[in-house]
């Protein structure tokens, strides 16, 4: 009797470790692998092409800009002839002022367009030299505060002034002083050839100027004086125009 009792003990010891094992296993949920993928992030060679290939792709835009300024100039020598023309014609008594006043304005208008061309070249020669020197200057080591260094395509300053664009009038002023004409910048800020780029160019602007013409090296010295930091480059960009500028501010970040 004893025996069958310890037996049915045991098969119910037994069964409640089934049943306990058997709700272990219901409750368990194997872990889930995150589906969510890594951020890739590209290698140097494959930014540098990737960069190569939006500057010739600018570079196809320029040429198209360069054709279409050509139309533009010879758009611009009709209607300075027209106006002319009617000029004549309005001191003869055989024409109206109005007349006269249309052929300005749509000379004015023509001219304005064709400065409005040259303004846009300017610009993307100097930002393509900026992509296409991009490597060779952080190839440059850096420079301390105040630094400043030279080679025989750059020319670079790391003023401690805390440069910002609202500073610009004070440069556009000193330089009207001094030369009695307005400074050529050519990008204040953000421009859509540096949205291309993907540079950071918010809160640098670009002048026109050799750094080794006169007024070049006036202003870079102004600049070293005042702490203001800048890159001025020399050389030219194959298959473009010059590209020479001085950039004012901090060096272009990429986006």
């Amino acid at each position: 009797m004893a025996s069958v009792t310890t037996m049915g003990s045991a098969i119910s010891v037994a069964t409640l470790l089934l049943c306990f094992s058997l709700g272990n296993a219901q409750e368990y949920r194997a872990p889930v692998r995150s589906t969510v993928s890594r951020r890739v992030i590209p290698s140097e060679s494959e930014v540098s092409k990737g960069r190569a290939d939006v500057i010739e792709k600018i570079k196809e835009t320029r040429a198209g800009a360069e054709k279409l300024l050509a139309l533009h100039e010879t758009d611009r020598e009709r209607r300075a002839d027209e106006y002319q023309q009617r000029r004549d014609l309005y001191y003869k008594g055989l024409i109206a002022r109005t007349d006269v006043l249309q052929a300005e304005q749509e000379l004015i208008d023509a001219m304005g367009r064709v400065d409005e061309d040259k303004r846009w070249i300017g610009e993307t020669d100097m930002a393509i030299t900026e992509a296409a020197m991009r490597d060779e200057l952080l190839r440059l080591p850096g420079l301390t505060v105040g630094g400043y260094s030279e080679t025989t395509k750059l020319l670079r300053f790391n003023g401690a002034s805390l440069w910002s664009l609202a500073q610009a009038t004070k440069i556009e002023r000193f330089f009207s002083e001094t030369f009695g004409h307005a400074l050529p910048i050519s990008a204040l800020g953000q421009t859509p050839t540096h949205d291309r780029l993907h540079f950071d160019h918010r809160d640098a602007m670009d002048v026109a100027l050799h750094p080794d013409s006169k007024e070049g090296k006036t202003l870079l010295s102004y600049l070293r004086q005042a702490g203001i930091p800048f890159i001025a480059f020399r050389s030219a960009v194959p298959g473009a125009a010059t590209g020479a500028h001085i950039h004012i501010g901090k060096p272009s970040a990429r986006f």
